[in-house]
């Protein structure tokens, strides 16, 4: 077996040392780092899903705001068409007489049956009396 100087022994010794030294440091390095990068990929994913939520919520408040505005518009159109029904009415009345009275206030049978029935009436109420 050839002699080897001496320190090189000690000098390869101390290379592997090196070596291991910064294999060590380079792992607490990337452990250090892939924490961060799992904290930082949990904070983002916490700021989409708020996000996400807001936008929801928002829409929901948005669909409940325009269907308020349309029940809104359609009550104010059903309460329009019923005023302009009434006041079509008021003016029908007002030029035409109830034309119903009328054929019935000149229909003599209506007043035949009248007459009969007060005349019935007080005789029965004459009866009463005596």
């Amino acid at each position: 077996m050839p002699e080897e100087p001496k320190g090189k022994g000690e000098r390869e010794f101390e290379t592997g040392k090196d070596e291991s030294w910064a294999a060590n440091m380079k792992r607490t390095y990337d452990e250090y780092q892939q924490t961060s990068l799992e904290s930082i990929k949990q904070n983002q994913s916490y700021v989409q899903k708020i996000l996400s939520d807001a936008q929801s919520h928002f829409n929901t408040q948005q669909a409940i705001a325009t269907q308020a505005l349309q029940n809104a518009v359609e009550t104010a159109n059903m309460v329009s068409k019923q005023a302009v029904r009434h006041g079509d009415l008021a003016i029908d009345r007002q030029w035409n007489v109830d034309e119903v009275a009328q054929l019935v206030a000149q229909v003599s049978t209506l007043k035949d049956a009248i007459a009969a029935a007060v005349a019935a009436a007080i005789n029965e109420a004459l009866k009463d009396k005596r």
